[in-house]
Formats: C-alpha cells, sequence, structure tokens
C-alpha cells in the first residue's frame, strides 16, 4: 500500500511541474529587433515579425493598440510566447509587450530642387513621433533615397493653414525594373504645437503628374 501511494505522489509531482510549465509563459524582456512582412496572402496570416536571428512572430495582441504594424518595418520589441493556435502557423504566436520604430530619419531641409523620381505610397502611419510610410519602386540595381521635406508655403484648406510634407524619391539613375517593396520613416515632432496635443499637416508625393495630397492628424 504505501509503494502505490508512493507511486501516485511521484505521477502527481510530475503533473503539477509539467502543468506549471504549460501555463507560464515565455517573456521575453530583453529587447529584440525584426523586420515586418505581410503575409496576407497566406490563408489566416496578417503581419509577421522576422527577428533577425530567423524567428518569426506572429502577432495576436499588441499592448500599444496605437501602433500600426506595416511591410518592411523595422522594429524593436520585447513579446510573451502564448499558447494559443493559428490557421497561419508559421511562427510563434505571440503579445507584443512593448514595440517602437527602430529607424526615424530626421526631415530634410527644403531645397528649390527637390528629388522627383516616381514611387508607389501603399499605407501610412503615425507611431509615436515618427510617420512612417510602406511604398514600392521600380530599381533593383543601386540604393535609393527617400526624404521628406516641409515646403515654404503652406495651403490653405477648411482646417485652416496647413504645413505641406512633401515626400521625395532619389533612385540615383537607377534603370532597373525590379519592383521593389521598401519602408520608410520619419521624426515629425518638430511640428509639434507646445499648446495642443494634435495638429494637422499635408502629405504630397514629390514626382511629376502625381496628384497626392492627404489631410494627416497627428496626436502627441
Amino acid at each position: 500500500m504505501k509503494k502505490k501511494h508512493f507511486v501516485i505522489l511521484i505521477l502527481a509531482s510530475v503533473f503539477l511541474n509539467f502543468s506549471s510549465c504549460e501555463d507560464n509563459p515565455v517573456i521575453i524582456k530583453n529587447e529584440v529587433k525584426g523586420i515586418v512582412r505581410d503575409y496576407t496572402g497566406l490563408d489566416g496570416c496578417g503581419f509577421i515579425i522576422e527577428l533577425i536571428n530567423g524567428d518569426k512572430l506572429e502577432p495576436v495582441e499588441i499592448n500599444d493598440e496605437n501602433f500600426v504594424l506595416m511591410d518592411g518595418q523595422r522594429v524593436i520589441l520585447t513579446y510573451t510566447e502564448l499558447s494559443n493556435m493559428s490557421i497561419c502557423m508559421v511562427g510563434k504566436t505571440v503579445r507584443i509587450d512593448s514595440i517602437r520604430e527602430l529607424e526615424c530619419k530626421d526631415l530634410n531641409p527644403y531645397s528649390a530642387k527637390l528629388p522627383s523620381d516616381p514611387f508607389s505610397l501603399d499605407t501610412l502611419g503615425i507611431n509615436g513621433d515618427c510617420l512612417g510610410l510602406a511604398l514600392h519602386y521600380s530599381g533593383g540595381c543601386h540604393e535609393h533615397d527617400f526624404s521628406l521635406t516641409i515646403l515654404p508655403t503652406m495651403k490653405n484648406t477648411s482646417k485652416g493653414m496647413l504645413p505641406v510634407l512633401a515626400l521625395c524619391h532619389n533612385a540615383n539613375g537607377d534603370l532597373c525594373e525590379a519592383w521593389i517593396g521598401d519602408h520608410v520613416s520619419f521624426d515629425i515632432s518638430s511640428l509639434q504645437n507646445s499648446n495642443a496635443h494634435s495638429t494637422k499637416f499635408i502629405l504630397v508625393l514629390n514626382y511629376e503628374g502625381s496628384a497626392y495630397s492627404k489631410e494627416i492628424d497627428y496626436y502627441y
């Protein structure tokens, strides 16, 4: 009888330890770097974060509900692994505990001759003080440069006079025809008004024939 009790106690201990391991999620407190990829072409998938070590994270929850994920975005984050199953199944399902843009360039000073090579703007979003932009362009043989510049004249709208920011593309003479996806982000904190917690501005694309003009709200 004593032996049976002893065996039962061992099995109970093993079961409790196993259950404890299953119930405790793995929390990654150290910040890690990654790139956001759009996997919406696969069944049940959305945005995936590819870490620099090759791991793939499938975010099912982001603590910062205002953070906008965009294809090609470079981020630094902490996360908690979850036991959730998903249809996508390309990586670990996680809750993003903290996340921010890894790169956020300064605005360029105005010049009378801004670069004006064509490109396509896919999506945009503001994370903190960074305006992030996902875009495509034709190339593949040289590095391409994007800049964001405040134009010297403001635009009169129904909301008053608003600053105009021009997104500019320098293809550096690249004549190749691959369709390249990219992501850039810019620090727009210089637009802040110390007497308010939000402002508006207009974004235009600086290339011949572009009629794009979007009024954007910026909260801070």
